[in-house]
């Protein structure tokens, strides 16, 4: 058909109008629709900041926190080899020396909470695996092989704590000595100030120490540290005859543990086991800490896990509800509505139903999640509170912090928690 060149004008024109006119529809309805995702989407976790702001006031109040630093430590490469990693203030003033001896499985670089949370009150935090099987526990033959309980077990046996102690004195008199020698980053801590603290089989280490079933030394030096901490302590509930009786620290010990503190591993099933360590220490100025949501894992420093591990999943409601995003209706063989021409299937749209109720159980999991992370917060007010009080009351010798933990701090402990003492 022939169009002269006016109407072929009108046409163009036309037809240009109304594109511009389609895409500005277009563009206004995804616009809305955006903004309706945006408002209808459900709100995520997050912690309540003002509730834990509120608990942290009346906590134990050490003083500002001060800018730390990190160093790893080599052994000589005429020995076997070893690491450490040192955690202190950098500052250039002496700070106290806190040991710290992590879990089972777990290096010197494993990420612990507790070694930054201290140091940043002032401590200079040392941390070493003594045993190099204590850290490749889980690449053993029986941990490839699914055994962990058997691996773990063995690595609690009496002998190795021997080994193990033996090990540990010799390092921390090599670190010593360097430290005496004035080496950079080793000059300030202060031998006189020390603390001995470890989790998991690092609090056995610590307990067998404490107690005097075993002595930090080498040649004539030795480790006397002016306290103890074991977070998630060990005892056996049957003792060999000699541990049968209480025996007192050597010197103030503070045990930290939670209703539910089970390893993995199946060394530990009932967490009353860890009150049986804190029982036979016998009287003397003892803690026990009692978390009341905190996790094995958690106390052993990895409090990465809380985002969405454990506590989140201990207190999320609505067992079965669908993991966030929509649910849709499904056809399998036979479904009502399938097609069975041969042709394409119905289309599967949204059951309006089903997508409200998938939208709702997914805030109500992110409302779990929320409690759960301000739960966390809430522990890591009282790990760190009750911790550095304990510390500064013993290896600094502060009234303040001795006497707010003996008179405020059992009142002020968040609903779930306790603190005991001998």
């Amino acid at each position: 058909m022939f169009v002269s060149p006016p109407l072929a004008c009108l046409f163009r024109r036309g037809f240009s109008r109304v594109r511009a006119f389609s895409a500005a529809v277009l563009g206004c309805v995804a616009v809305i629709g955006l903004a309706a995702c945006a408002f209808s989407a459900p709100p995520l976790a997050q912690v309540d900041e003002a509730a834990v702001r509120h608990y942290r006031e009346g906590g134990y109040a050490p003083g500002a926190a001060v800018a730390i630093e990190t160093r790893h430590l080599n052994g000589p490469v005429t020995e076997a080899a070893w690491t450490a990693t040192l955690v202190q203030p950098v500052d250039h003033a002496m700070h106290p020396l806190i040991v710290f001896l992590p879990s089972l499985g777990e290096d010197d670089t494993a990420p612990v909470q507790w070694c930054t949370t201290w140091a940043r009150a002032g401590y200079a935090v040392l941390t070493l695996q003594a045993l190099a099987d204590d850290a490749q526990a889980w690449s053993t033959a029986d941990a490839r092989s699914g055994d962990f309980e058997r691996v773990a077990r063995a690595r609690y046996a009496d002998d190795l704590m021997a080994d193990r102690v033996a090990r540990l004195s010799v390092l921390l008199d090599q670190i010593r000595q360097r430290s005496g020698r004035g080496e950079a980053g080793l000059q300030t801590l202060d031998w006189n100030r020390v603390a001995l603290a470890g989790a998991d089989l690092g609090a056995y280490t610590v307990q067998a120490i404490a107690t005097g079933a075993a002595t930090v030394r080498a040649g004539p030096w030795s480790l006397s540290p002016a306290a103890y901490i074991a977070i998630s302590p060990y005892a056996r509930r049957t003792p060999p005859e000699a541990d049968a009786g209480q025996r007192p620290a050597h010197a103030p010990m503070l045990m930290i543990s939670a209703r539910d503190d089970i390893d993995a591993y199946g060394v530990v099933t009932d967490p009353r086991v860890r009150h049986l360590a804190f029982d036979r220490l016998g009287p003397g100025l003892s803690y026990f800490l009692e978390l009341g949501h905190a996790t094995h894992r958690w106390l052993g420093g990895d409090t990465s896990l809380l985002g969405g591990g454990d506590a989140a999943r201990r207190v999320a409601p609505s067992p079965g509800a669908p993991n966030g995003g929509s649910q849709r209706r499904r056809r399998g063989p036979g479904a009502a509505g399938e097609n069975r021409d041969g042709m394409a299937p119905e289309s599967d749209d949204e059951d309006p139903v089903s997508e409200k109720a998938a939208k709702a159980a997914h805030a109500e999991q992110e409302a779990a999640r929320s409690r759960a992370l301000t739960q966390a917060a809430l522990d890591m007010a009282s790990f760190e509170s009750v911790s550095i009080a304990f510390l500064d009351a013993n290896v600094r010798q502060q009234a303040a912090a001795r006497a707010w933990l003996q008179d405020r701090a059992p009142h002020w402990l968040n609903n779930g928690d306790r603190l005991k003492q001998h």
